[in-house]
This record gives structure tokens, C-alpha cells and sequence, in this order.
């Protein structure tokens, strides 16, 4: 892959990584531990990881942004360099997003037959954060399909 079409597909990225970053630090900034719980009756211990997994995603996708903006500063970059960010992005941000590390919520592998979300909560979730996570998964989805299209065509 040339350094220009790198340099394209780094443009989506940090476009991407740029509106999830401000919908998850506007969610982040407005959401407690006690505004989850007053929604109804939740395991604790579960909201706990819910606000943890999303605060880490936030942490994910600062760095990848950064790091995507460092590259497109420059005029020119490193193509393996290049490769290595969104690698990263896409383990660190992406996937953690499908799959994340605390596997309070799965990706349902079926759901683009069924028309359903594709990310199943494993205990039962305040709707509110249930509707933040669906308003983001589409976008998630979008820029897996481009990036996994990427490493798909270099083989």
C-alpha cells in the first residue's frame, strides 16, 4: 500500500477517532455511578465495569487520535510506521470496543442476519447506557469494514 493511500486511510481514522472521542468525553462527563443506578435495580459491581470499560476506550482512542494527528503533521511518514498506528488503533480501539478486556458485553457474531445490535450486554444494563453504546456501534462497525479491508488487500 502507497504512502498516499496510508496517509488517506489515517485521514478516516482520525476523523473517526476525532467524533467518537467527543461523544464518549461528553458521555463520560455527564454519567455517574448514581445517575446509572437511579434507572433501576443493577448489579453495582457490573455498572463499575461498564463506567471502567468505557473510560479505557476514551483513554484508546485520546491515543490513537494523537497519534494519528502526529502523522499527518508531517509531510511525510514512514510507511510501516503508518501501518503500525492503525494496527494499533484497530487492536486498541476497534476491537476493544467489540471485544472489551473486562468482557462486560460480547459482539453478537450473527447479528447482520438478524438486524439486531451486535453488542449483547452480559447482565442487565441502564437504558441509557445501553442507547449510548448502540448510537456508537455503527460507527465502529463502518470503520472495521474499511480497516479490515485494508489488511485484506495486502494479501
Amino acid at each position: 500500500m502507497t504512502a498516499i493511500l496510508l496517509r488517506v486511510e489515517t485521514k478516516k481514522v482520525a476523523a473517526f477517532l476525532e467524533n467518537i472521542v467527543e461523544q464518549l468525553t461528553e458521555y463520560v462527563n455527564s454519567i455517574t455511578i448514581h445517575s446509572l443506578g437511579q434507572e433501576g435495580i443493577f448489579d453495582h459491581e457490573y455498572l463499575l465495569e461498564l463506567l471502567k470499560t468505557t473510560r479505557r476506550l476514551l483513554v484508546f482512542c485520546e491515543e490513537g487520535l494523537e497519534a494519528c494527528n502526529s502523522i499527518l503533521k508531517k509531510k511525510s511518514t514512514d510507511e510501516e510506521y503508518m501501518k503500525h498506528v492503525l494496527d494499533k488503533v484497530y487492536c486498541q480501539c476497534i476491537e476493544r470496543f467489540f471485544h472489551p478486556k473486562n468482557d462486560v458485553w460480547y459482539e453478537n457474531s450473527r447479528s447482520s442476519y438478524s438486524d439486531e445490535h451486535c453488542i449483547v450486554f452480559r447482565k442487565a444494563v441502564p437504558p441509557t447506557y445501553v442507547s449510548f453504546i448502540y448510537s456508537i456501534e455503527l460507527e465502529f462497525q463502518m470503520i472495521r469494514e474499511q480497516m479490515e479491508h485494508r489488511v485484506q488487500s495486502q494479501f
